[in-house]
């Protein structure tokens, strides 16, 4: 790719309205920090003698870089000031995330598209906070290499063997034909057939516990019973364990984060009072359970079930021997 077509994606990619590092924009260009300072030269070099309202503006700082200002030298989309705000936030919260494979290519797509917007429409607090509390200790190259190996296979339908830690932290080599790769609790999952244990059935598998992957030439089909809504619904796992009736009050400022969140079905919520609020609500998993509860520490009054109850007294008892 010549300077002109360089310089012409770095005006596309500025042209999303958020700041880019050189580094950034080096890599997703594929070319050395050192050019993108010749591509800013000569963009601006090529706005002022043409007469385009817009300049490449550096952003000094830790969290500075490059922001393209004024009018974008495309005619604007039929998009209104808050269809294009949306736009920008979506691209800083993927941005913001490590957990997102087709970051780059989104950030492509999303250049051309607002490429043809007019810069000056987006308000300039549009660029929208991101922190990713509890990010995936994986590395984003790491998770994209795991995803694009298990895309390919499911494409050309292609057996993969993958050396995997259970829940009991324990690794072991399984072959596996992935069938779908889907996001469940801000994790990649895949699930599919696996007939290389001793009860071959429809399995799933979290994409950060696999430590390695192989893409094999053997090939595989589909099961013509499996079908995914007989797996997943909108709570997750539909076989991750029994449901049981929770009955619970959350105390302090508890009482007041309890209502922000949906725990599971059938979920009731009453405000007792300032201080106190109680929950009814199915949930499934009796360790998901127990972990659930556990994080509220002395903030929380649990009412029922009777087993979680006493799995609680245990535990307490258990921490004070301990401590």
């Amino acid at each position: 790719m010549g300077k002109a077509a360089m310089c012409i994606r770095m005006l596309q990619v500025l042209n999303t309205g958020r700041v880019y590092k050189i580094s950034e924009l080096a890599d997703i260009l594929n070319t050395n920090p050192r050019n993108i300072i010749e591509y800013k030269k000569e963009l601006d070099e090529v706005a002022t003698e043409c007469g385009y309202e817009f300049y490449i503006e550096t952003i000094p700082g830790r969290y500075g870089g490059y922001r393209i200002s004024g009018e974008g030298i495309i005619p604007s989309l039929r998009l209104n000031a808050g269809e294009k705000e949306s736009l920008v936030e979506s691209l800083n919260y993927l941005y913001a995330r490590n957990d997102f494979p087709k970051k780059k290519e989104y950030l492509e797509a999303m250049s051309k598209i607002m490429s043809s917007l007019v810069i000056k429409d987006i308000k300039d607090d549009s660029n929208m906070t991101v922190i990713n509390r509890f990010p995936l200790s994986m590395s984003e190259e790491e998770i994209k290499y795991r995803y694009d190996i298990i895309k390919s296979a499911i494409k050309n339908k292609k057996k993969i063997i993958i050396n995997y830690i259970s829940q009991k932290n324990v690794a072991k080599d399984y072959e596996f034909d992935p069938y779908e790769v889907f996001m469940y609790n801000n994790a990649y999952f895949m699930i599919g057939w696996m007939s290389s244990s001793d009860n071959p059935d429809i399995r799933w598998f979290k994409l950060n516990r696999i430590q390695k992957i192989t893409l094999t030439d053997k090939k595989f089909s589909v099961w013509k019973f499996y079908n995914r809504n007989n797996y997943l619904d909108e709570f997750g796992f539909k076989s991750n364990g029994d449901w049981y009736h929770v009955e619970f009050i959350a105390y302090g400022t508890y009482a007041a984060l309890t209502t922000e969140r949906i725990y599971g079905k059938n979920q009731i919520v009453e405000r007792i009072d300032q201080n106190s609020t109680k929950v009814s609500v199915d949930m499934q998993n009796q360790e998901s359970i127990r972990v659930f509860v556990l994080g509220f520490g002395k903030n929380i009054k649990v009412l029922e079930p009777q087993w979680l109850k006493d799995d609680l007294k245990d535990i307490a008892n258990h921490l004070l021997e301990m401590y």
